[in-house]
């Protein structure tokens, strides 16, 4: 037995049952879903996820593009001497730090002055701290005067504040699950900054509109130009930086992407002196040899040898490289000053060279004075756009609810 209704058809009953059913309700709002409301979700939960951790990361990231320069202009005391005649002999500067050095065993390397004002920096290794895996940054260090040989003071590197804001940027001094919060939040950001663009992506005719801040225009459309103008100017280098983030914080993830196209070649390591034993070289016979065959190099880092068998490890900057802080690396014997290895980044094969550009890219150095100054203003982008997206979010918020109060008094 069937039951029938005057004037209506059997498919048009169905689709009046379908529409009146929850799975019509569903239908109806699914429909309305677009793919530029799932990545404005996203976007939101990011921000609202990251905000703080995005702060830090940018403003600390600003503070370390100049990072040698302010630690300078912080302990002027102790990093800078007046300009002397000639060096006293290195052998000697070290055995005056060693005098004062906390640390009873021999320094790890020195630190060679970047121009003839500063002083030399012998760092000690110090002792490691709970949790603590050898960080290169954890040294004990003794700024000399190379021209008199006056200790001009000493500091455990951790206690500075350079380095303080370092390890804040890198793990949020919470050691290798901050660091790996951090890489997360890199990657997070590269996810931010993509869909910030789509977002923003303007119809043709509204592109000059996209790039402006509308003048005279209401306090709501002030904050939201702002937001969306900060985020597009700063696309690129966020980019950049979010991206050579995910390097230094995830490099599990990130080198074996890279050596999947391009195999890489590791630090050598173990290099031994060949000469038989007798009077070690001083450092200075080390820099000549290196700058004899390299002219115009740039001495750096001096790591001392360890043991009968040990050798000089130095590391310099050539003068075309891209890293202010030089990837050429030189092994020398400790006994006949000979060369005995070169890492010279001039030579890196693909993916090496990749892995080299990483810090350039993150700090600016890339594009030189103009790149560093883009990643230090950049820096203060995600400031900018997480108090502007607040804003944004709660008149939003406020708005909708005022809307739905509204229609649910109407209701009644």
């Amino acid at each position: 037995m069937s039951t029938s209704y005057p004037f209506v058809s059997e498919q048009k009953l169905s689709d009046k049952l379908v529409s009146g059913s929850f799975l019509g309700n569903f239908k109806t709002a699914f429909k309305k879903i677009t793919l530029r409301k799932c990545l404005l979700k996203l976007h939101l939960y990011i921000s609202l996820w990251l905000g703080t951790l995005l702060v830090i990361a940018g403003v600390t990231g600003s503070l370390l593009v100049y990072e040698h320069t302010l630690d300078k202009w912080l302990n002027p005391d102790m990093m800078s001497v007046a300009v002397g005649e000639r060096w006293l002999p290195i052998a000697d500067l070290v055995a005056i730090a060693n005098r004062v050095s906390p640390i009873s065993e021999p320094p790890s390397h020195l630190q060679m002055p970047e121009d003839p004002s500063e002083a030399l920096i012998v760092r000690y290794q110090a002792a490691a701290m709970p949790g603590h895996k050898g960080h290169n940054h954890h040294f004990h260090e003794v700024m000399v005067n190379q021209y008199t040989g006056q200790v001009l003071g000493d500091r455990d590197r951790n206690d500075a504040l350079m380095t303080f804001i370092l390890r804040l940027h890198f793990s949020l001094l919470a050691g290798d699950f901050g660091k790996l919060v951090m890489g997360i939040t890199s990657l997070l950001t590269l996810v931010l900054t993509v869909t910030g663009i789509y977002l923003w992506w303007p119809k043709l005719g509204k592109i000059k509109q996209a790039f402006l801040i509308k003048r005279n225009a209401s306090s709501t459309r002030f904050n939201f130009d702002l937001h969306k103008t900060t985020g597009i100017y700063t696309a690129i280098v966020m980019l950049a930086v979010a991206f050579s983030g995910v390097y230094f914080n995830l490099p599990q993830l990130f080198k074996p992407a890279v050596n999947f196209f391009s195999p890489l070649e590791d630090m050598p390591r173990g290099i031994k002196s060949t000469a038989n034993g007798g009077t070690v070289i001083q450092p200075e016979i080390v820099k000549a040899n290196i700058q004899a065959a390299y002219p115009g190099i740039q001495i750096q880092r001096i790591f001392l040898p360890v043991g009968e068998n040990g050798s000089y490890m130095v590391s310099a900057r050539q003068s075309d490289e891209l890293r202010s802080k030089g990837s050429t690396s030189f092994w020398v014997d400790q006994y006949d000053g000979a060369i005995l290895a070169v890492r010279d980044p001039k030579k890196f094969n693909a993916g090496n060279a990749f892995i080299n550009l990483q810090l350039p890219l993150h700090n600016g150095e890339i594009l030189g004075t103009p790149g560093r100054i883009a990643v230090l203003v950049a820096g203060f982008a995600p400031l900018v756009m997480m108090v502007t997206g607040l804003i944004h979010w709660l008149k939003k918020r406020k708005a909708n609810r005022a809307r739905r109060a509204g229609l649910k008094a109407a209701a009644i």
